[in-house]
């Protein structure tokens, strides 16, 4: 009886979905799409870092990948770490890459989204959900999807070549 339950316990440990830490692929797969976004021009682009004190190593993390400049196809990424409690100052970014709660904050995605930077997460429920702009995944393969109402809303537009690279929902 012991193991039948340990077994059951185990079943549903594997079976539930685990938040994945975006990694600094996450970030260069986002750099790359940054590359198509329409109406930003030069090479550099300040990626804004939301997170919540649950996520602050992870943000911190990805901000130090970032330092000095990461090379994303044709662009070079620098990070701005944003507390999720100061969202205001996502402004002047290009993209506000949204990490743990603040993925699923429905108040910090609008926040963000009217700032005129790109939302972004690897938690494709906030892009699902119309929260963010654009879902990343790197692993095991690369997957990009844009919310094309949310897109619009926040004057986010791609180049047509990167159409063909993504999924649109």
């Amino acid at each position: 009886m012991r193991h039948l339950l340990l077994a059951a316990l185990a079943g549903s440990v594997i079976a539930a979905p685990a938040m994945a830490e975006t990694t600094t692929r996450d970030i260069e797969v986002i750099g790359r799409a940054l590359g198509f976004m329409e109406g930003a021009s030069g090479s550099d682009r300040v990626v804004a870092i939301v997170y919540d004190p649950a996520s602050e190593a992870e943000a911190q993390a990805l901000a130090g990948a970032m330092d000095g400049g990461l090379s994303a196809g044709r662009v070079t990424l620098t990070g701005r770490l944003v507390p999720a409690s100061d969202i205001g100052s996502v402004s002047g970014a290009h993209a506000a890459v949204l990490l743990g709660a603040a993925a699923s904050d429905a108040g910090i995605a609008s926040a963000a989204n009217g700032s005129g930077a790109m939302t972004v997460s690897t938690d494709m429920s906030c892009v699902e959900s119309g929260g963010c702009v654009m879902g990343v995944q790197s692993a095991p393969s690369v997957r990009i999807v844009v919310n094309r109402s949310n897109a619009d809303a926040a004057s986010v537009s791609f180049a047509a070549a990167f159409a063909m690279m993504i999924e649109e929902i």
